[in-house]
Parts: structure tokens; sequence; C-alpha cells
């Protein structure tokens, strides 16, 4: 469904004659008021076994992304919201940066505004309005799209499979693609939801509503601090006192297990978990087991959780954020931790979603089905990354690892008694090796095939020898007067003429000889050698050039076009071209893309760091760069 032909039915639910009162009332016909029947009673305070929660990598590059507020996944891609903007990683490394919005409240995933079928990333800002990420790279407004334009959106959350709800500072709206209905009721501001239930913390305790029922129910329980919908829909009210209390079959709240270690300050379902934070720990709660903390982790004070449907929980604090979860993949978790780092500083700039390279290596599954070709290309010839990339030893040996894990290593080695049967009795040398150490043995085992072996191709070469070296020779002698002098003439007579060319040709097709034809020589002259941009020139010859030498939007191959295609000129293409950032703004390096690219430690606000694919360039160069911009640019 198009955009600009989708009909918008806003309906804002009101009681007849009441002024905008919800449409369900809270203890009227339709509606329950539901108080807890039984006041907590003890529990036995009886710690069930903690948990091993791992940590999970997903920023691998190490990109420095500021203070953090929202996170939503999108696939293996991970979205963040806070004070540099909206940060899209792909790899583990930031592949978009939108920097329009610096202040968010919320942010989540959801079924697509547009009937598609898809699904959209939406942004919640400081000021009440909704973001799409679009194409994965750019902001746009849509607070108009779903008819709140005249509200303060504060939170977004998932109903079901094909509406999503906004929480605003009047109550809460649920849109399905067609319509939005409106329900006044403030209380639902900041608001979680799933099964097509909607729930919220109130002054007195919970509230709960069924969008299929229409049906408002309040539950009256002390000190409630964090609620949540578990993977049935049921509602799950977290307490100061460090309680928890659970919907039953009924609709009454129980009781269950307490935490043991303080206040329930956040709770959120990830997969089939309801994961919490009880004091500073952080565990899960099981409906049998009551709650289980995680050993060895302790969160911030303002933390709080999302959660993730593959089950692992997102902790937000302090502006940080930490992945966790329970059980890994042992496989995968290596991968995470030694191959995606490699990935993400070598290999985003082609193998990302759309990348030159046409291959997708950016989730772990991808580099599951490209195994043979990955072990082929970067292990075997070495040919990945193409220059001037390179991997380091320790690079190519985490992917080395992760492609042959000890596992597999030592499977073979419980049948290679047919590599080599006679070495039967030395299996744990080659255990080591999975079979190179028994390679070794084998060289003992020569002693059997030598008297076999060794007699035939020695004698072979004895009738071989009279044979072929005769002829080969007397090849060999004939060919050498007469190849050997045109070679040797031919390469005197070639050499002055070719030489010469190539030797002069680097001259002239290099930087410094299509600059003369330019007039780059002019600017290169003594007269500016050592000033302006003739001083930091050689630096782009060095680490530019090679990708940026004639071909593309960029043209760096001379002095003269690298400093009138740098100096005053908009950046290009995709989100950088939306920040209405300049490649060099005189006087201002913070204001130009080509510094902000260049000089490491912070990913740029848009597109990958500089020079693409190989090692930041030297603090020398960096900080010359920088010093030509601030002071003028000059040519």
């Amino acid at each position: 469904m198009k955009r600009h032909s989708v009909r918008w039915m806003v309906l804002l639910a009101a009681a007849a004659g009441c002024g905008g009162e919800d449409p369900v009332s809270p203890g009227g016909d339709a509606g329950d008021a539901a108080i807890v029947g039984d006041a907590p009673r003890p529990i036995p305070d009886v710690a069930p076994e903690p948990i091993t929660a791992t940590a999970l990598s997903w920023n691998a590059a190490m990109a420095e992304l500021g203070m953090i507020t929202a996170v939503v996944e999108s696939g293996d891609d991970v979205v963040v919201f806070g004070e540099r903007g909206m940060q899209w990683l792909a790899g583990g490394a930031v592949s978009a940066r939108d920097t329009r919005v610096m202040m968010w409240r919320d942010a989540a995933s959801v079924p697509a505004g547009d009937g598609s079928g898809g699904r959209w990333v939406l942004g919640v800002d400081g000021a009440g309005r909704i973001w799409r990420v679009r194409d994965r790279m750019t902001l746009e407004d849509i607070t108009a799209r779903y008819g709140l334009a005249d509200q303060r959106v504060r939170s977004v959350a998932v109903l079901d499979e094909t509406r999503t709800v906004f929480g605003t500072e009047m109550g809460f709206a649920v849109a399905d693609g067609m319509r939005v209905l409106r329900w006044n009721d403030p209380s639902f501001a900041t608001l979680v939801a799933g099964g097509g239930r909607v729930a919220a913390r109130t002054t007195t305790g919970a509230r709960l509503f069924d969008v299929m029922s229409q049906r408002f129910v309040d539950y009256a329980v002390e000190g409630a601090s964090a609620v949540a919908l578990d993977a049935d829909g049921k509602l799950v009210v977290g307490t100061a006192a460090g309680s928890l209390w659970r919907e039953q079959a009924g609709g009454a709240l129980a009781p269950g297990a307490p935490t043991t270690t303080g206040a329930v300050r956040s709770i959120a379902r990830a997969g089939a978990n309801l994961w919490m934070i009880a004091g500073g720990s952080l565990g899960v709660f099981d409906a049998t087991e009551g709650v289980r903390l995680a050993t060895g982790v302790t969160v911030a004070a303002d933390a709080r959780l999302v959660g993730s449907g593959n089950g692992s929980v997102w902790v937000l604090g302090e502006g940080r954020l930490s992945r966790y979860a329970l059980t890994v993949d042992p496989r995968v978790q290596q991968w995470e931790q030694e191959v995606r780092p490699v990935f993400a500083r070598r290999c985003t700039p082609c193998h990302l979603p759309g990348g030159t390279a046409n291959i997708n290596l950016s989730r772990y599954q991808f580099w599951v089905d490209e195994t043979a070709g990955i072990r082929r290309v970067v292990v075997d010839m070495r040919r990945m990354p193409p220059p001037p990339a390179t991997l380091t030893d320790e690079e190519r040996a985490a992917i080395v690892r992760w492609l042959d894990p000890p596992t597999d290593a030592g499977t073979p080695d419980a049948g290679t008694p047919d590599a080599g049967t006679p070495d039967a009795g030395t299996p744990d040398a080659g255990a080591m090796d999975g079979g190179v150490a028994d390679g070794g043995p084998r060289d003992a085992g020569p002693t059997d095939r030598g008297p076999l072996d060794s007699g035939p191709r020695d004698a072979g070469v004895t009738d071989r020898g009279p044979l072929d070296s005769g002829p080969r020779d007397a090849g060999v002698t004939d060919r050498g007067p007469i190849d050997s002098g045109p070679m040797d003439t031919g390469v005197t007579d070639r050499g002055p003429v070719d030489t010469g060319p190539r030797d002069t040709g680097p001259a002239d097709t290099g930087p410094r000889d299509t600059g003369p034809a330019d007039t780059g020589r002019a600017d290169t002259g003594p007269a500016d050698s050592g000033s302006g941009f003739a001083a930091v020139y050689p630096i782009f010859q060095r680490a530019c050039v090679s990708c940026h030498g004639g071909s593309g939007a960029l043209n760096l191959s001379t002095q003269t076009l690298a400093y009138n295609n740098l100096v005053g000129v908009a950046a290009m293409g995709g989100s950088c071209a939306a920040l209405g950032l300049q490649r060099v703004t005189a006087g201002d390096a913070m204001a130009s893309l080509l510094y902000l690219k260049i000089r490491g430690g912070t990913a740029p606000p848009c597109g990958g760091a500089m020079p693409r694919g190989a090692a930041t360039l030297p603090a020398a160069d960096i900080e010359a760069i920088r010093a030509w911009i601030d002071d003028g640019a000059a040519r």
C-alpha cells in the first residue's frame, strides 16, 4: 500500500458526554477492578541454582557510539539511538548514521505501517515524534502517518503480528496499517505490550487492557516497581520489596518467589525467557524455580532491560549497552568473539548487504554457508581481503581456528589408522595436528616402501637418464646459443627503449607527471613546497590515490584535482549527502567529512572510516591534515 493512498481512520474513543473518558471504565460493566486477594505471604527464602549469563559481542569494531538510550534489533543488525543520533550496525560495524535527532526515549521493530507485511524500525524522540529508519540509512518523521501529530508519544511496542501500540501523554493508540484507535488514559504513557494486551505500572499497582475484549483490569500491588507480559501474555509485576506477582489462569495475581537481592527495577520478555534486574543483579524468573540470578554480572543503578526475540537481553545503563544470553553455541560464541571483530575491521567495505563483493557475510549463518569459499580465498590462496587491506597473522589465525575448531580436528584422528596403519601406535602425536604429526611417522614407514619403491624409482631414473638427459642436454646445448644470445641482445636492445618509458611511465601516469599536465607542477613547485595543500598532498598520494585515482565521484589523482574536489565541495552519496556536510570545510576540521573519516578512534557520522579496508593513518598524518583544514585549507 503506497503511503499517499492510505486512509487513516483516527477513532477518538470516548464515552458519550464524558469528555474523553476511557471507552471502557475500570470497575464498570465492561471492566474489572481486581484487588489482589491475598496479602503477600511469607515464602521460604530459598535461593535456587544460579545461572550463567554469557556476555555477547555486538560492537565488534569498538566504534564510539556515545550515550545510548534505546536499542532495536533488525535481523542480525543492531540499531542504537542516543546522543549521536541513529546508528545502524551491520556485521558489528557502523554502516550508517543520521545525526539529525540527538535525544531519544524509546524504539522498536514493529509491523510495517503501510500494510506491506514487512517490518519497520521506529524511534521515539525526546519531543514525542515518531521516526522511521528508511533503507537502513536515514531518518524519516512519520508521526503524521500514524495520526499522532497532535500527541506527544512516549513509548512504542509490538501488540501482535500486525499491530503496533504507542504510549502518549494522553493515553495510548493502536495502529494496524489501516486505522488508528486511541484510548485516553495517561497511565499508559510508558507501556509494555504483547499477545494483544497492553500493560502499564500505576501509582497503586498495575493496569492491563485486552484489545480483543476491550476490557481494563486494575491490580492493586503495593510498591509496584516494574511490569511485563511474559511469553504466555500473562502479567508479571515486580515490587520495591523484591517480590514478584504473576497473573494466573483466572486473572488473579499470585505471589512468586522473592528475589532475595533487592527491588525489582526492570522486567523484560525475551523469547521464552523473562529477564529481570533485582537490586544490582541480573536474573531470570521461572514460574516453578523462582528467580535465578546470574553469577558475576552486576548492572548500573539506572539500568533497564530490552528483550530480544532469540532469548538474549540488552542491558541499558548509564548510557552504555551490554548484551547477555543464557546458553550460547560454542561455535557461535567463538565467531562472535574472534571472527566478527576481524570482519568488522577488514571486510565490511565489501561484504555488507549491498556491498561491492555481492556476498553478504555480516551474519554467522552466512559464514557457515560460505565456509568452503572463505577457506579457499582467505586461508589457502590468501587473496582476501584485496590490497591494500591485509590480515595480520593473528587475524588470519582467528579465522583458521573457527574454520577448524579443535573438536573437528580431533574427529578424524579417531580414524587415522587408515591414514597410516603402520603408525597406529603413534596416534597421540597426530592428535595434535589432525594428521600432520602422522606424516612424520610415515617417514619411518618409507623403510617398508623403500625396498619396493626406491629401487624401481632409482632404476627408472637410471633408465630414463641415458634416454632423456642426452636429448635434453643436446636440446639445451642447441637452444642455448640461439636463445641466450637473442634473449640477452633482445633485452639489451629493448632495454633502452622499454625501460625508459617504463621508468618515465610511472612518473607520467603517476601523480607527479599527470600533475604538470594539470598545472600540478606549479602547485608542487618550490614556491609552495612545505606549505598549504602541497604539504599534505603526499599523504593522499600514499593512502588514497590507489582507490581515488580516477574512478568514482572523488578523483584525487593530482594535487589540483584533489584540492578542487575536496575544499568547499558537498559530501555525496546516501546518508552523507543527507547530513549537509562538506568534504572539507575551510577552518573547521570537525565540520569536514574528510577529517571525520580519517581521524580514527571514532566512527564517522556516515559511511565507513578511511582508508577503506586499511589501517588508520599515522597520527602525524592525521594531525597534518587537521592542522591544514583548521588553518584555512590553503591551496
